[in-house]
Protein backbone atom coordinates (compact mmCIF):
# COMPACT_ATOMS: atom_id res chain seq x y z
CA UNK A 1 0.00 0.00 0.00
CA UNK A 2 2.97 2.32 0.43
CA UNK A 3 4.27 1.56 -3.09
CA UNK A 4 1.47 0.69 -5.48
CA UNK A 5 2.52 -0.29 -9.03
CA UNK A 6 3.56 2.63 -11.26
CA UNK A 7 1.25 1.46 -14.04
CA UNK A 8 -1.75 2.05 -11.77
CA UNK A 9 -1.33 5.85 -11.87
CA UNK A 10 -4.69 7.50 -12.62
CA UNK A 11 -6.28 4.10 -13.23
CA UNK A 12 -9.09 3.83 -10.64
CA UNK A 13 -12.45 5.54 -10.19
CA UNK A 14 -12.56 4.54 -6.52
CA UNK A 15 -10.36 3.18 -3.75
CA UNK A 16 -11.56 1.90 -0.37
CA UNK A 17 -9.70 1.53 2.91
CA UNK A 18 -11.64 -0.42 5.50
CA UNK A 19 -10.88 -0.30 9.22
CA UNK A 20 -7.84 -2.24 10.33
CA UNK A 21 -5.80 -1.79 7.18
CA UNK A 22 -4.64 1.69 8.26
CA UNK A 23 -2.76 3.02 11.29
CA UNK A 24 -0.51 0.07 12.12
CA UNK A 25 2.78 1.47 10.80
CA UNK A 26 5.28 2.62 13.42
CA UNK A 27 6.12 5.76 11.45
CA UNK A 28 3.21 8.13 10.70
CA UNK A 29 5.02 9.08 7.47
CA UNK A 30 4.00 5.63 6.21
CA UNK A 31 0.33 6.56 6.66
CA UNK A 32 1.00 9.70 4.57
CA UNK A 33 2.67 7.53 1.92
CA UNK A 34 -0.42 5.31 1.74
CA UNK A 35 -2.70 8.33 1.23
CA UNK A 36 -0.33 9.72 -1.44
CA UNK A 37 -0.40 6.38 -3.25
CA UNK A 38 -4.21 6.31 -3.13
CA UNK A 39 -4.31 9.81 -4.61
CA UNK A 40 -1.84 8.82 -7.32
CA UNK A 41 -3.83 5.81 -8.52
CA UNK A 42 -7.17 7.66 -8.55
CA UNK A 43 -8.42 9.32 -11.71
CA UNK A 44 -9.27 13.04 -11.48
CA UNK A 45 -12.70 13.17 -9.81
CA UNK A 46 -12.14 9.69 -8.33
CA UNK A 47 -13.46 8.77 -4.89
CA UNK A 48 -11.58 7.55 -1.84
CA UNK A 49 -13.69 5.95 0.90
CA UNK A 50 -11.80 5.71 4.20
CA UNK A 51 -13.42 3.89 7.15
CA UNK A 52 -11.80 3.39 10.54
CA UNK A 53 -11.65 4.36 14.18
CA UNK A 54 -12.34 7.92 15.25
CA UNK A 55 -9.90 9.11 17.90
CA UNK A 56 -12.42 11.61 19.28
CA UNK A 57 -15.16 9.02 19.78
CA UNK A 58 -12.89 6.25 21.06
CA UNK A 59 -11.40 8.60 23.65
CA UNK A 60 -14.86 9.94 24.64
CA UNK A 61 -15.91 6.37 25.44
CA UNK A 62 -12.52 5.02 26.50
CA UNK A 63 -12.68 1.70 28.32
CA UNK A 64 -9.40 0.82 30.04
CA UNK A 65 -10.27 -2.83 30.65
CA UNK A 66 -13.03 -5.34 30.19
CA UNK A 67 -13.68 -9.05 30.53
CA UNK A 68 -16.22 -11.48 29.13
CA UNK A 69 -16.80 -15.19 28.54
CA UNK A 70 -17.55 -16.64 25.14
CA UNK A 71 -20.19 -19.35 24.60
CA UNK A 72 -17.47 -22.07 24.54
CA UNK A 73 -16.29 -21.04 28.04
CA UNK A 74 -13.23 -19.03 26.97
CA UNK A 75 -12.50 -16.16 29.34
CA UNK A 76 -11.36 -13.06 27.46
CA UNK A 77 -9.67 -10.07 29.11
CA UNK A 78 -8.51 -6.89 27.44
CA UNK A 79 -6.60 -3.92 28.79
CA UNK A 80 -6.12 -0.75 26.76
CA UNK A 81 -3.79 2.20 26.99
CA UNK A 82 -3.52 5.32 24.87
CA UNK A 83 -0.53 7.52 24.11
CA UNK A 84 -1.81 11.00 23.13
CA UNK A 85 1.55 12.02 21.61
CA UNK A 86 1.80 9.13 19.14
CA UNK A 87 -1.93 8.50 18.85
CA UNK A 88 -1.39 4.79 19.50
CA UNK A 89 -4.10 2.75 21.19
CA UNK A 90 -2.52 -0.43 22.56
CA UNK A 91 -4.69 -3.47 23.31
CA UNK A 92 -3.40 -6.36 25.42
CA UNK A 93 -5.61 -9.45 25.11
CA UNK A 94 -5.61 -12.66 27.16
CA UNK A 95 -7.71 -15.75 26.35
CA UNK A 96 -8.06 -18.50 28.94
CA UNK A 97 -9.81 -21.79 28.18
CA UNK A 98 -9.44 -24.61 30.64
CA UNK A 99 -5.70 -24.55 31.42
CA UNK A 100 -4.58 -22.89 28.18
CA UNK A 101 -3.66 -19.20 28.29
CA UNK A 102 -2.86 -17.14 25.18
CA UNK A 103 -1.73 -13.53 25.07
CA UNK A 104 -1.52 -11.09 22.21
CA UNK A 105 -0.90 -7.40 21.87
CA UNK A 106 -1.58 -5.01 19.03
CA UNK A 107 -1.73 -1.29 18.53
CA UNK A 108 -3.26 1.10 16.08
CA UNK A 109 -2.72 4.81 15.52
CA UNK A 110 -6.02 6.65 15.86
CA UNK A 111 -6.70 9.84 13.93
CA UNK A 112 -9.17 12.66 14.28
CA UNK A 113 -11.29 13.53 11.26
CA UNK A 114 -9.65 16.94 10.91
CA UNK A 115 -6.15 15.42 10.88
CA UNK A 116 -7.13 12.91 8.21
CA UNK A 117 -8.74 15.69 6.19
CA UNK A 118 -5.41 17.59 6.35
CA UNK A 119 -3.45 14.52 5.24
CA UNK A 120 -5.90 13.96 2.39
CA UNK A 121 -5.64 17.62 1.30
CA UNK A 122 -1.83 17.35 1.23
CA UNK A 123 -2.26 14.51 -1.27
CA UNK A 124 -4.84 16.33 -3.42
CA UNK A 125 -7.95 14.73 -1.92
CA UNK A 126 -10.83 16.71 -0.42
CA UNK A 127 -13.22 15.24 2.15
CA UNK A 128 -16.76 15.87 0.87
CA UNK A 129 -18.74 13.74 3.37
CA UNK A 130 -18.16 12.38 6.89
CA UNK A 131 -20.36 9.70 8.47
CA UNK A 132 -20.71 7.86 11.78
CA UNK A 133 -19.25 4.57 10.57
CA UNK A 134 -21.35 2.70 8.03
CA UNK A 135 -24.53 4.58 8.94
CA UNK A 136 -26.01 7.56 7.15
CA UNK A 137 -25.73 9.61 10.37
CA UNK A 138 -23.20 12.45 10.29
CA UNK A 139 -19.88 12.03 12.08
CA UNK A 140 -20.14 13.30 15.66
CA UNK A 141 -17.72 13.81 18.53
CA UNK A 142 -18.82 10.51 20.13
CA UNK A 143 -18.67 8.45 16.91
CA UNK A 144 -16.21 5.61 17.55
CA UNK A 145 -15.93 4.86 13.84
CA UNK A 146 -15.91 7.23 10.90
CA UNK A 147 -16.37 6.90 7.19
CA UNK A 148 -14.87 9.70 5.12
CA UNK A 149 -15.60 10.22 1.45
CA UNK A 150 -12.94 12.21 -0.41
CA UNK A 151 -12.60 13.24 -4.04
CA UNK A 152 -9.47 13.83 -6.09
CA UNK A 153 -9.33 17.31 -7.57
CA UNK A 154 -12.61 18.39 -5.95
CA UNK A 155 -12.90 22.09 -5.17
CA UNK A 156 -14.97 22.83 -2.03
CA UNK A 157 -17.86 25.26 -2.54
Amino acid sequence: MRRLPAEWSGRFDAVTNLFTSFGFFDDPADDRRVIAQVARVLRRGGTFVWQGGSRDGVMARFLGADRWSSPDGTDVQQTRSFDPLTGFLTIESTWTRRSTVERRSHRIRLYTADRLAQLFEEAGLTVVQAYDGFSDAPLGRRSTEMLLVARKGHRPR
